[in-house]
Order: structure tokens, then C-alpha cells, then sequence
């Protein structure tokens, strides 16, 4: 089932539910078809053909869920385009991808002037406020325009956008992620996380690393989504009471910081049945605290670019064993392999790979990184991880992040897991750092809590009582904060640029 039949089933069935809440505003599922048709209905008038791009370079408002519905409508590809890089970064990412339609929002406009290329057939659409000499503002491109059905044959396979990931640790690829990855993710979510249409869903990942995970499972439902432009503690505390939210997904600090909040103010989250974790470790006893705050624990999760979003997950009420990422999700396959390609034993560290008509099946315009990754219909993640006797998985670290002290094998998420438990360190990233003897030692890099009171001489005697001697970090480096990527996570590519 594609995306474009859903939102036209659910226009049909359920006109009036709504949709989507945005601030004070409600968008019904008629009114959320229409709008998107109008749009769809724009592009297609304005010369675009199937498998064009249709970049989207905006946050997380209702403007991003029409383009990238039209888009699909229109059988074009929709592409995000993160407004936190650089000019030349988006210059080389509009140069790779070459946009029919670049729908911008005005707070982005000055920097998408600098980073757009002379020559290209390109049509720039603002949303908000613009000057309209050189772009098409939004709501004249939607004025006068049909709310018909386009009714153009879109298939499950067609590509309905380059699902960009994020390059914390590499360099970003485009996943042609197709309306049946997406579908089948979807199904996947729905299972393991026992939603229903009754459910109201608050997604904050960023609006250019899986925007499709702000309405997929809503939409597939008939569910209602709720955007939120800022991911501060209380604007998620308010959306969560305001609307009622009873699933959402976020990282963990993002829970952390919502725990703090609620030990200065009241707010009624006690709609919230399914706070769902990715993206990044977390930590048991901030999953028990969040219970006895919430009365329901945050679940933990694991997904990627590549397998369009979760692919193994606890289940709710279910038992979840420690540190575990939970066990795989209908629509996949998953083991854990040695550097041979073969599988290892229960409790042995290996790769994960990751089989299923979720898994995209390559990147746009990129064979060399597609054949390293794709072999024999599995998928190859770059991520370390073990599974127990009962079918749990647990994630290690990335490959590229393990690192060898004078030749035995050392994960930095185990050193980040050993000092996040210190009282008084807030963030903590660890990297190689080249060693004459050794070959490379571990550095930590923290953040304090206060912001003074921390030494490096006291975080030492905190790891020697925790940890192995080869492991110990042979560097530590105090900051007041440390560089992230758009989804929140620490961005370690920038770390060991600067530590190189």
C-alpha cells in the first residue's frame, strides 16, 4: 500500500478526524488530501515529471508533511535538505540531487540563496514570508489550484524519497527508501508498539533525518500526528498535555531533560503510554526513573536510514533485559556475523545485518558505498552488536568507531556508560587518540553537570574503579558543550576532525 492510497482512503473514510496539530491549528484528513493535491496538482502544472526531486528544506511544520505527500502525489522524490549545514554543504547536496522544486521556509531563504547553483532548472518555493522576484511563495502556488485527485499511477515500488542519513560518522548517502519500505516499516512499528487509531503521535525527530517518521505510522492508522517546531523540554511537556499524546519517540536526553522539567513543574503526561528511545544508547536507570516519574518505562529501540526506522524493539509490558535494543520486528530478518560473513554463537560481538522488504536496496547515485553495504540481499549496518540465548539484541558500538589499545579490542560505549555515571558529568563522548605504544588510547571528552568542580584527575580515579586498565582513558577533555547532528546525537566525525 503506498502513501498516496492511504491519505486518499482516509480522506474518504474518516474526513473530519484530524490529522495533523500544529500549535492552535487542526488539519482534518479531507482537508490535509486536499491541500496536498492542490500542491501535487501546482507541480505537475509546472512541468514536473516522474522520479524528479523535490527538495525540502524546512522544519518541522505541516508545510513539510504537505510537500513531501504532494511530491509522492505527483510521482516525483522527496528529498530533505538540512537547513543546519553549511551553504557549501547544501550547495553539493543540491548539485548531487538537482531538484525540480526546492520548498524552502523563510527563515531559510537567505541561506538557500547562497547555496543554489546558477543554471539549474530549479523553482524555488518559500514558504512564509519571501520577496517573491526570484521565488514562488506557498500560498500563491496553492491559490486557484484543483483539490482533485491527480490520479496518476503510483506503485509500492516506485522511490518516494532519498532518505538522507544523518553523517555523524561518514559522509551522508541518499537510501531510495520506496512507498513498500516505507509500508512495511510501518507495519513492523504498529506490532511491536500495539498502536492503534485511537493513538496520538509526537515525533521529534529532526524534519531532514527521517521525516517520514513524523507521519508514517499516523497516516497508515488514521491516526493523529502533532508537530512541535521546538524539542525544548516544555514544548514537549505541552504538547504531550495539551493534545493528549500517547506515543511518541525521542532520544534520551531529550527524556532526561523531560524529567528534569517535571522536577520544577507539574504537567499531566499521563496520556503517554509509549515513550519510545532511539538513535542512541540508553541507560537502565534513566528508563527505571522515567517509570516511577511516568508509570510507564521508556522503550528502548533500534533503527536505521537503511532499514527506513526500527527494525528491533522491546515490547510494551514485555520484559525488557538490560541494555538490550529488544528483539526484530516483522518485516525483518537480523543476525549477527563475523568479518567472514558468518554468523557467531550467542554472546559473541559481531556485525548486524538486516534482510526484509523494509531494507532499502541502495543509495541514489552511489554503487561503490551500495555494494559495500548491500551483499546477497542483506544489508551490512556498520553496527556492532551480540545477541543473547533468547533472541535479545543488544547493540556494542559502531564498527568504525571500535578502536584496538595495543591490539585488544576496546568499545567507546562502554567507557561513555562507565562515566555517564558519575554524578556530575552531563554528556560524554569517547574517541581514539593516536599513541606511540599503544597504537591509540581512549579520550573522553565530557561535559560537567555545574559546569566547574570536575577534574581530570577525578574522572580518572572514577574510571579505574570501573573499568578495565587497557580501557581507562588515557586523555580527558573538559568542555561546556559537545558538537551534535540534526537528530541530537554527539556528532563524533566533527570530534576526531578537531582531535586528528
Amino acid at each position: 500500500m503506498t502513501i498516496v492510497e492511504q491519505i486518499e482512503g482516509h480522506a474518504r473514510e474518516i474526513p473530519q478526524k484530524t490529522a495533523v496539530v500544529f500549535h492552535d491549528c487542526k488539519i482534518s484528513y479531507r482537508e490535509l488530501n486536499e491541500t496536498v493535491n492542490r500542491l501535487a496538482n501546482a507541480f505537475l502544472g509546472m512541468g514536473l515529471k516522474k522520479g524528479d526531486r523535490v527538495g525540502l528544506m524546512l522544519p518541522r511544520v505541516p508545510e513539510l508533511v504537505i510537500g513531501f505527500l504532494a511530491a509522492a502525489k505527483a510521482g516525483g522524490i522527496a528529498v530533505p535538505v538540512s537547513f543546519e549545514l553549511t551553504d557549501y554543504d547544501i550547495r553539493t547536496i543540491i548539485e548531487d540531487i538537482r531538484p525540480r522544486f526546492l520548498i524552502v521556509h523563510s527563515s531559510s531563504l537567505e541561506l538557500a540563496r547562497k547555496a543554489v547553483l546558477s543554471g539549474l532548472e530549479m523553482s524555488v518555493i518559500v514558504v512564509g514570508e519571501g520577496t517573491g522576484k526570484d521565488e514562488f511563495l506557498w500560498s500563491d502556488i496553492l491559490r486557484g489550484m484543483s483539490s482533485a485527485d491527480p490520479s496518476l499511477k503510483i506503485k509500492d515500488t516506485d522511490v518516494v524519497y532519498l532518505n538522507y542519513t544523518s553523517g555523524s560518522t561518514g559522509a551522508s548517502k541518499g537510501a531510495l527508501t520506496t512507498h513498500a519500505n516505507i509500508y512495511c516499516n510501518t507495519i513492523a512499528a504498529v506490532d511491536a508498539m500495539w498502536l492503534t487509531s485511537n493513538d496520538i503521535h509526537l515525533c521529534m525527530f529532526a524534519p531532514f533525518a527521517h521525516p517520514h517518521e513524523l507521519f508514517a505510522r499516523p497516516l497508515y492508522l488514521g491516526g493523529t500526528m502533532v508537530l512541535v517546531d521546538k524539542i525544548y523540554p516544555k514544548s514537549i511537556a505541552e504538547a504531550i498535555s495539551n493534545h493528549k499524546v500517547t506515543c511518541m519517540m525521542g532520544l534520551a536526553p531529550m527524556y532526561e531533560n523531560l524529567l528534569e522539567l517535571l522536577e520544577h513543574k507539574h504537567y499531566d503526561l499521563s496520556s503517554l503510554r509509549i515513550p519510545e528511545s532511539g538513535g542512541m544508547y540508553t541507560r537502565m536507570d534513566l528508563i527505571e526513573r522515567f517509570r516511577q516519574r511516568l508509570g510507564v518505562p521508556i522503550i528502548p529501540v533500534w533503527g536505521s536510514t537503511e532499514t527506513t526506522g526500527i527494525a528491533l524493539a522491546n515490547r510494551p509490558g514485555g520484559k525488557m533485559p538490560h541494555a538490550s535494543v529488544g528483539r526484530p520486528c516483522i518485516s525483518y530478518q537480523v543476525k549477527i556475523v563475523d568479518e567472514d560473513g558468518m554468523e557467531v554463537s550467542p554472546g559473541e560481538t559481531g556485525e548486524m545485518i538486516f534482510k526484509g522488504h523494509a531494507v532499502v536496496q541502495g543509495y541514489y547515485e552511489d554503487e561503490a558505498n551500495a555494494q559495500r553495504c548491500f551483499k546477497d540481499g542483506w544489508y551490512y549496518s556498520g553496527d556492532l552488536g551480540k545477541m543473547d540465548e533468547e533472541g535479545n539484541f543488544y547493540f556494542v558500538e559502531r564498527k568504525s568507531g571500535m578502536m584496538k589499545v595495543a591490539g585488544l579490542k576496546v568499545y567507546p560505549l562502554e567507557i561513555e556508560l562507565a562515566l555517564m555515571e558519575h554524578p556530575d558529568i552531563k554528556e560524554a563522548a569517547v574517541i581514539p587518540a593516536k599513541d606511540r605504544l599503544r597504537g591509540e588510547v581512549p579520550k573522553a571528552i565530557i561535559v560537567s553537570k555545574n559546569g566547574k568542580g570536575l577534574t581530570e584527575k577525578e574522572v580518572l580515579i572514577f574510571c579505574r574503579e570501573r573499568l578495565p586498565h587497557y580501557k581507562l582513558p588515557r586523555v580527558v577533555e573538559i568542555r561546556e558543550s559537545l558538537p551534535k547532528i540534526g537528530s541530537g546525537k554527539i556528532n563524533k566525525k566533527i570530534l576526531r576532525m578537531e582531535c586528528a
